[in-house]
């Protein structure tokens, strides 16, 4: 037995408030150049500090009611913003296009702007609960404006993980994971307090996407290779600036790990696009808190992971192979051992986790298939 009731007595009662936030529009229906697709955004205060604030954009057809909807949480450092917006690239235009309404939403992270920030303590406290909270208030909103519309949920990386720890709270009509997982399929002890005051200790409470590099440098080199691929690249190694991100992105994660644009999977321009507008920071909580549900059966510190084993909802899985076979192996566990009787698994060869939903071939091989899994489940 685990520590959980009183836990789970409070998650319930947490889950029950996220009712309590309204939405306020900030955008009506805008056109998306080039598509069939509107988009209309909201945004809602989750908290009492400044960047307490999140954001829901939806995507939908201009024409009808949509048979389906997707919530889509975005992975670490991503938002729901429109960035790609041709619909063989982006799975949000492709799916509202076919008549499926996608919200995506923004986290608490993108309400902080992308300036330097000396003190992130303010992230202390943004912990996974807080996050999976603020989708099951998106979750709730999306109920009370698509009324009667079936709800799936899915998302990229680890926003995979929020979706498996909101469908155990809310009654989802399937999960779609785009190369991410909830548990590993090989446990181990986690010594979670310890790795707690290792945080409060360093008192780093939130991570800065590109420290290393520099975000003004990352700015510059994402714009450069999305405007114009075959223009100077800055740094003398490369001619262009296209076959330097190709070599920066292949080798970040080790060959081809986080992309291959090396190997033509993906195109250079296309993954620049994506990962022009990203969030900088991110809070440093969360990753001793997935470690710690994912690396244990049962994690005794929350009630996120109660329900895991237990799932009935369909689950789709899409997973890259270029992380190494933990990874890989990992996305499949958290599928098939969810407690679903009705698990798809799909396996990219040579495909970077970018790659996933960036590649040069996911119209096809994820977006396309994801459109018709959705269809068959809202046909039983």
């Amino acid at each position: 037995m685990r520590i959980a009731g009183l836990l789970l007595l409070m998650w319930s009662s947490l889950a029950v408030s996220a009712t309590d936030s309204a939405f306020t529009m900030t955008q009506g229906q805008a056109d998306v150049p080039g598509t069939a697709v509107v988009e209309t955004s909201w945004r809602a205060k989750v908290g009492t500090g400044a960047y307490d604030v999140i954001g829901l954009h939806r995507y939908a057809s201009r024409e009808g009611k949509p048979r389906a909807v997707l919530l889509y949480l975005p992975g670490t450092n991503m938002n729901g913003e429109l960035a790609i917006t041709d619909p063989d690239f982006n799975l949000w235009l492709f799916l509202a296009e076919r008549g499926i309404a996608v919200y995506a939403l923004d986290y608490r992270t993108h309400a902080v702007p992308n300036e330097p920030t000396p003190d992130l303590t303010f992230m202390k406290n943004w912990t996974m609960e807080a996050f999976v909270d603020d989708a099951a208030r998106a979750f709730d909103f999306i109920r009370r404006t698509e009324d009667g519309v079936p709800v799936f949920v899915g998302g990229f990386s680890r926003g995979v993980s929020y979706a498996y720890a909101l469908a155990g709270i809310r009654d989802a009509a399937g999960l779609v994971a785009l190369d991410g997982s909830f548990k590993r399929y090989r446990t181990r002890a986690f010594d979670r307090a310890a790795a707690m005051k290792r945080l409060e200790d360093a008192g780093e409470y939130g991570t800065v996407l590109s420290a290393g590099r520099g975000w003004a440098s990352r700015t510059q080199m994402m714009q450069g290779a999305w405007e114009d691929p075959d223009g100077p690249a800055t740094d003398s190694r490369f001619k262009t600036i296209g076959e330097q991100l190709s070599a920066v992105l292949y080798n970040a994660w080790g060959p081809g790990g986080l992309a291959n644009p090396v190997d033509g999977v993906s195109s250079v321009r296309i993954l620049a696009r994506g990962m022009a507008d990203y969030d900088r920071n991110f809070p440093a909580i969360q990753n001793l808190e997935g470690q710690s549900i994912a690396l244990q059966d049962d994690d005794p510190a929350t009630a996120l992971d109660d329900q895991f084993g237990k799932m009935t909802l369909p689950i789709i899985y899409f997973g890259s192979t270029n992380l190494g076979a933990d990874s890989l192996l990992s996305g499949i566990y958290s599928a098939s051992a969810s407690g679903s009787r009705d698990v798809t698994i799909n396996v990219l060869e040579n495909h970077g986790h970018l790659d996933v939903i960036f590649g040069n071939d996911v119209r096809d091989r994820v977006f396309d298939v994801t459109a018709h899994w959705m269809d068959k489940r809202l046909a039983r």
